[in-house]
């Protein structure tokens, strides 16, 4: 009797995980779907503004990076 409650627990298992990972997949499909639909559009804008766009970004790392350094020796 015990082993038979065992293996009917491992199969609900089983069927609970497969159903997991199936929605896991279908979240990751549709992910990949929006980063995608999010980097066409950005190179999009790349390619209309010219390199302007990247020194906005290099400065906005940079800032970033100095209140990182800042908080980290207020703290």
């Amino acid at each position: 009797m015990f082993i038979l409650q065992i293996t009917v627990g491992i199969g609900n298992e089983v069927r609970e995980s497969t159903i997991q990972l199936s929605q896991m997949n279908d979240a990751f499909t549709e992910t990949g779907g929006i980063l995608a639909g999010t980097f066409r559009r950005m190179n999009n804008m790349a390619e209309r503004q010219g390199c302007r766009w990247l020194w906005y970004i290099v400065f906005l790392i940079l800032v970033f990076w100095f209140f990182i350094i800042v908080w980290w020796f207020r703290r």
